[in-house]
């Protein structure tokens, strides 16, 4: 079954508390994909248990962009600019795009761009759609800073990414999302230091799983109390989770199944 958490749970947010830590950000112009695109993706996202940062409240016309959403990107593992038609036009999407280059080169994070009704050439600037737009930018922010921005939509058009051309954007926003929790290897549940001595009896649970069959398997994992067999399942669960598209980690079944429906 797939897993679901509140927004809560995840603090997704878009004005949340100041150093919260998020997995993903999301940079998009909001009148282009906020209700649609942006929408599905952050949703899907959601579902995978991933923390996602999105501006939930945008900016009003000339309105500088604040220290929380560098320190949103600074927090994030992934960053994902969703880059549309009108995206060029916006000074604060190309300051966000600007900062997450910066960081690609100096930190451990990775951008991985999705074309949503523009190509490739067109972020590279091969095409009017967005050089147009740097060249009004230039009266504003003047040449330096737009040059910046030139080159920072030049080297992320060169990462390999995904477009929306004839594809359902349900479809899309899953295998995004799925991308990135393999990419995180992510495990929704809490794991505490593993004992010592534990990786060989992963190991044997993980060989007796088989989960490269087809079948369905189920392995017990039996002894006393307190010899470490939730910590062994929760690390067997950490390390095979990103492997499916769904999973769930019930801790109690028994207190679980005493209510009249199972949450996951």
């Amino acid at each position: 079954m797939k897993r679901k958490r509140s927004r809560s749970e995840t603090g997704s947010t878009g004005h949340g508390t100041p150093g919260a830590q998020f997995e993903v950000f999301l940079s998009f112009r909001g009148p282009d994909t906020r209700t649609n695109f942006t929408d599905s993706l952050y949703h899907a996202l959601l579902d995978k248990g991933i923390h996602v940062f999105m501006d939930k409240k945008g900016i009003d016309v000339g309105e500088e962009i604040s220290p929380e959403i560098f320190q949103a990107i600074n927090d994030s593992k992934i960053c994902i600019p969703i880059f549309s038609k009108e995206y060029a036009s916006s000074s604060w999407c190309l300051r966000e795009l600007e900062h997450m280059m910066e960081c690609r080169k100096t930190e451990e994070l990775e951008v991985l761009p999705i074309f949503y009704d523009v190509e490739p050439s067109d972020v590279k600037l091969e095409t009017g759609v967005y050089r147009d737009a740097l060249t009004q930018h230039k009266g504003k922010r003047g040449a330096e800073i737009v040059l910046r921005w030139e080159e920072a939509l030049k080297e992320v058009a060169g990462i390999k990414g995904w477009d929306t051309k004839n594809k359902g954007h349900g479809k899309l926003t899953r295998l995004v999302a799925h991308q990135v929790l393999l990419k995180l290897k992510a495990s929704p549940i809490h794991l505490s230091d593993p004992l010592v001595g534990m990786h060989q009896s992963v190991d044997e649970v993980i060989n007796l799983l088989r989960v490269e069959s087809k079948d369905i398997r189920l392995v017990g994992i039996c002894g006393i109390g307190g010899i470490g067999k939730t910590t062994l399942a929760k690390v067997i669960y950490h390390k095979l989770s990103a492997e499916f598209e769904s999973c769930s980690f019930i801790l109690d079944i028994r207190q679980a199944s005493e209510s009249s429906v199972l949450v996951f």
